[in-house]
């Protein structure tokens, strides 16, 4: 963030202003909030001013269970992932990496999707201050197990096990419920759900939405409008072909993340099929692809970033003060409506 920005805001009712939030308020970067208050001499006296106005402004108070972690440990802070869709794990590492910046950390970031058995053995070598797990790790036994024994403290994104350690999701279930209500609100019938890989939390609850929404219509579960896809480009494709060969093909296809859904939007290109004329078809992550392909894709904002800052920001805040309580954060979602849905043509 470069000095001189005028983005002022205000944290959120019942969250503690962050060093962000200071930067916003004095527009300056989050680095000379940081300088300002470690009473450093490198900085105009008039943006030291500014700069404690805003603190005091919104009441910010310095994270001083961060800074006990720091005091103890590393600087360093691992984002461990095993996920095909590159825009998604864009999207969390920018969360993740923003607000370690803004409390002196640093990020790297681990793909273990061809090394399972021993994750941790990949950064043996470094010393971790903490680590986040998104998913289908979150639910990796295995892996929470090793960084129990390390003693390395971590949150995860979206595990499964709710009421256990520290987490951070968002409701799958309702989001995969909402879209596909809302095509049957358009007047579709036949809605073609293409799943993400079974491994995957979040991929069953947005099957249990889409689900949940049919039955709640009375709609038919049809098997063969059900394809098992891996939240890869790839994947859309060959779901979509399978789709669309049946001899009764859906109005309107649902695929459980963007990348997918990308992939329908390729096939349905192939096969001279108008969207969405022809064939609705939404997505779900709301990366910056569905916004820049055409039609660009109505999807299920999912705070993706969001997540990945909240994670960070809950390691640092019980770092501190450590609980065997375990913690949930639940953040919001909701639909993008774009170009790629309209009724059923005829």
């Amino acid at each position: 963030m470069p000095d001189g920005l005028n983005m002022h805001s205000t944290p959120p009712k019942g969250r503690p202003a962050t060093i962000i939030d200071v930067a916003r308020e004095a527009g300056v970067s989050f680095k000379t909030v940081s300088r300002v208050l470690n009473g450093e001499t490198n900085v105009r006296e008039e943006t030291r001013q500014k700069v404690m106005e805003a603190v005091r402004t919104l009441d910010y108070r310095t994270n001083h269970n961060a800074r006990n972690l720091r005091a103890r440990q590393s600087h360093i802070i691992c984002l461990f992932y095993a996920n095909p869709s590159r825009n998604y794990i864009g999207e969390v590492q920018l969360g993740a990496l923003q607000r370690c910046q803004a409390e002196g950390y640093s990020l790297i970031a681990e793909d273990c999707s061809d090394n399972h058995p021993s994750l941790l053995a990949l950064r043996a070598e470094t010393k971790l201050a903490g680590a986040v797990l998104t998913p289908p790790l979150s639910d990796d036994q295995n892996l929470v197990a090793e960084l129990r024994d390390r003693r390395i403290p971590f949150v995860r994104i979206s595990a499964s096990e709710e009421g256990q350690g520290l987490n951070v999701s968002m409701d799958d279930i309702a989001a995969g419920q909402e879209m596909t209500e809302y095509l049957i609100g358009l007047g579709h019938k036949r809605i073609g759900f293409i799943r993400g890989p079974e491994s995957h939390t979040q991929a069953n609850l947005r099957h249990k939405g889409y689900v949940a929404a049919m039955e709640k219509a009375g709609l038919a579960l049809d098997p063969d409008l059900i394809c098992q896809g891996n939240f890869a480009f790839d994947s859309g494709i060959s779901c979509a072909e399978t789709l669309l060969d049946l001899p009764n093909p859906p109005t309107a296809i649902f695929a459980s993340n963007d990348d997918m859904a990308a992939g329908v939007l390729a096939a349905a290109y192939r096969r001279q099929i108008s969207v969405p004329k022809d064939l609705s078809v939404v997505g779900f992550d709301d990366t910056p692809l569905a916004s820049t392909i055409s039609p660009s894709l109505t999807t299920v904002y999912q705070p993706s970033r969001e997540l990945a800052a909240a994670a960070v920001r809950i390691l640092l805040e019980e770092a501190g003060n450590p609980s065997e309580d375990p913690r949930q954060e639940v953040l919001d979602y909701r639909l993008v409506l774009r170009e790629s849905t309209a009724p059923p043509h005829g």
